[in-house]
């Protein structure tokens, strides 16, 4: 009978957690202290310009990350493993730097002229590293290393954070801010490199091949990520445009402390998928079926448990933790309240992204890009209408909303697809 090897999920859960808890803690002081220093205005700006990033970044991985994060854990060493590394980290250069002109040289001249775009395009400049560096973290995830990963994520962040702070403490703003961040991301590209030379990985350089089919079995994936950020930020981006930088910054910073307090379920997940990866190899579809259903019931089980530490507490403690890290930034009693709206959505969170991680390991991710899809238009239509009639407290119900129909659909999914 096929269980949850525990031990092994909980060692990586558990560096997972001690690094997140240390670069989370580290972004929440540093947003904290650009909030105090530059004011609601410089924290939307500064959260709008990671968020275009993102999405770029989204989109030019081109959801190889997580295919070959399942791949290599599958086959994790060899000959062919530093063929299809040498594959994945090529396309992802070329792409990296084909997004990085198209979003400069016309994206954002269209969409952020001026001065507004300034932030957007120092930002993205960490669009070449942190592709790379994904690249090589599916290595190490895939055997199931994550404590050295993890390491080096937050020697990134402490960087970003340190080199931040000090931008401030000099009267800097914003762009120094993120030119701290850039730096992280090279430090970690460099961090990565040096133990994949150590590990004997040589990954082949050049396309090959097969690289036209690799990338369009990684495409939904792609695809899932592009929506999942464009899900997440949306109301951030339509928030900053049509209520200001002000109101972007207060959502923001309810935002940023509910994705905090994420780390717990971020960590078990992540450390869960290349053992769901390795189960979902099997031949038999009913015998692959049956192994991760019993994984999933007992994993659904202790993330339950889990979130149910995590939301009560923090629906009780919100004053505190916000006044606490905001001082008395202007808007903060909504933010409370616009912080205990997502606490109570996270219920929905974490259960839908379990069941997504099932059916990617099932090899079904183009069901799980279809409904995220669906529901990020939902999301969309939604924060349309109730934005611009009641700002924050719409989006913040749009989101409440669309956590929990996202829940209903991948878990339907997920029933149909794994254990039918």
């Amino acid at each position: 009978m096929t269980a949850l090897p525990v031990l092994r999920v909980g060692k990586n859960a558990l560096a997972l957690f001690l690094a997140r808890v240390g670069t989370l803690l580290l972004g929440v002081w540093l947003t904290a202290q650009l909030a105090r220093s530059a004011g609601p205005a410089g924290l939307g700006r500064y959260l709008l310009a990671l968020t275009v990033e993102g999405i770029a970044l989204a989109v030019v991985n081109l959801g190889l990350n997580t295919y070959a994060t399942r791949e290599l854990s599958r086959h994790p060493e060899g000959e062919a493993a530093n063929s299809f590394l040498g594959q994945v980290l090529s396309v992802k250069v070329l792409a990296a730097v084909a997004g990085w002109g198209l979003l400069n040289g016309l994206i954002l001249p269209l969409v952020f002229p001026g001065p507004r775009g300034a932030p957007v395009a120092v930002a993205s400049a960490a669009l070449l590293p942190e592709s790379l560096n994904g690249g090589l973290i599916a290595v190490i995830k895939a055997r199931q290393r994550m404590e050295i990963s993890s390491l080096i994520e937050l020697g990134a962040r402490l960087v970003a954070a340190a080199g931040g702070i000090a931008a401030l403490l000099r009267g800097g703003d914003e762009t120094g801010v993120l030119l701290a961040y850039v730096a992280g991301q090279v430090l970690a590209t460099a961090a990565l490199g040096l133990v994949m030379w150590r590990w004997g990985v040589r990954p082949r350089a050049g396309l090959g091949r097969a690289w036209r089919a690799r990338v369009g079995e990684a495409l939904p994936f792609a695809g899932a990520d592009v929506v999942a950020i464009l899900y997440r930020r949306l109301d951030l981006m339509l928030l900053s445009f049509w209520r200001g930088d002000a109101a972007a910054g207060i959502y923001g910073a309810a935002y940023r402390l509910w994705e905090t307090l994420g780390i717990v379920p971020a960590s078990f997940l992540d450390a869960l998928f290349p053992e769901l990866a390795r189960l979902g190899s099997g031949d038999a579809a009913q015998k692959r079926g049956d192994a991760l259903a019993r994984v999933y019931r007992r994993a659904r089980r202790m993330l339950l448990g889990a979130l149910l530490l995590i939301v009560l507490p923090g629906l009780v403690l919100a004053p505190q933790a916000l006044g606490l890290l905001y001082g008395d930034l202007e808007g903060l009693p909504t933010a409370i309240q616009i912080f205990r709206v997502l606490l109570a959505a996270s219920l929905f969170t974490y259960l839908y992204l379990l069941n997504g991680h099932l059916l990617y390991a099932a090899g079904a991710q183009r069901q799980v890009m279809m409904r995220m899809a669906g529901v990020t238009l939902l999301n969309g239509l939604l924060n349309l209408a109730a934005i611009p009639l009641f700002g924050v407290w719409g989006a913040a119900g749009v989101a409440f909303l669309s956590e929990a129909v996202l829940f209903v659909l991948l878990r339907s999914a997920a029933q149909q697809r794994v254990w039918r």
